[in-house]
């Protein structure tokens, strides 16, 4: 969201305000410095809880903060319960909702869990979606929703291209790996540690693990893989640091929404954690292959990466279905057009 808030400073007749709901906040904080905006609003930290309390508690918050104030639109992005929260708060309200990122969808209400049906409740509350792409625009309309849907690309890429680092030519010798779905928790956990181990064992690569917090992914992965040589079980980095890292793999293996993304403009290939993805485009293009938690599946498509030559530069071309670094700029001529349509 941060090129959004940029762009609208930017705008002669707009101005903004930012809420933080201090989820992950160390890495937040960081990441809000590197990227330079500044928090207007800060609500401390609404993690604890199962997940319908943490809801209501982010809502009542959002809400405490709108009400009573002279609103035009609240922006929301993606698929967090941040961004439902701030959807409900708004439109409880009589707040007209924007919603960034709109129309992502798997087509499975479990996977991703809860992101899948947040989705779909943001897109009933919001009164303008910013779609980052022709697909994503297309399951708005196949869902019912045709009125003020415009197809912007994702701000996400805005920020990766802005942040990138030169190639320096240096050889690639390590292998990013994340890993914090739900779906995974448990025994499909057990299974990617299995095939880690084995790649590792097989081709004498690094394998670099950025651990998140969540207990049920780091406990099992520390348990798995603390005592192999070649991982390195590290902390959660800050943005800039984690595009860096991203630059300098060999491949990304991962179950992450955004990486998929970010690893398809920058030409990093990546093979996905999951048995679907809302963000198809990115293997049509050939830049990411679905793997699942499958042990074997893993380890195969790693060697075939480092095996093939010509498979890894054909999943090396860089691609932009959600745009080319100007997502924010049309997102703010799209509000402009909004309440001129209203």
């Amino acid at each position: 969201m941060a090129p959004v808030a940029i762009a609208i400073s930017a705008h002669p007749d707009m101005t903004h305000r930012l809420i933080a709901t201090g989820q992950q906040e160390a890495l937040f904080n960081d990441s809000i410095s590197a990227l330079g905006i500044g928090i207007d609003h800060h609500l401390g930290n609404h993690l604890g809880g199962d997940m319908d309390d943490q809801l209501h508690r982010l809502e009542a918050s959002i809400e405490n903060i709108l009400v009573g104030n002279e609103i035009d639109m609240v922006l929301v992005q993606g698929d967090t319960n941040t961004a439902l929260a701030a959807a409900r708060a708004a439109s409880k309200n009589g707040f007209k909702v924007g919603h960034v990122e709109a129309g992502l969808r798997s087509h499975n209400i479990n996977r991703p869990f809860p992101e899948e049906a947040n989705r779909i409740e943001i897109a009933k509350l919001a009164t303008a979606h910013f779609a980052p792409s022709a697909i994503a625009a297309q399951n708005l309309a196949d869902e019912g929703i045709l009125d003020h849907v415009y197809v912007t690309g994702n701000p996400g890429i805005d920020a990766i291209l802005s942040r990138r680092i030169p190639p320096d030519n240096r050889p690639k010798n390590s292998i990013l790996v994340t890993c914090h779905r739900r779906e995974n928790f448990g025994s499909p956990l057990s299974r990617i540690c299995y095939a880690l181990i084995e790649i590792m064992a097989i081709t004498g690569q690094t394998v670099v693990l950025p651990v998140h917090p969540n207990p049920n992914v780091s406990l099992p992965l520390k348990s798995a893989l603390s005592g192999q040589p070649l991982a390195q079980l590290i902390a959660p980095l800050a943005y800039g640091d984690m595009i860096s890292a991203i630059q300098n793999s060999l491949f990304v293996i991962t179950d992450s929404g955004g990486l998929q993304e970010e690893c398809a403009a920058l030409g990093v290939p990546l093979l996905l954690l999951r048995e679907e993805t809302e963000r198809p485009e990115v293997v049509t293009n050939g830049n990411a292959i679905i793997v699942g938690s499958d042990t074997s599946l893993i380890v195969s498509e790693a060697l075939r990466l480092m095996n093939d030559p010509d498979h890894y530069a054909r999943m090396s071309k860089p691609s932009f279905p959600y745009g080319s670094g100007d997502a924010a700029g049309q997102i703010v001529d799209a509000i402009s057009q909004h309440f001129s349509e209203i």
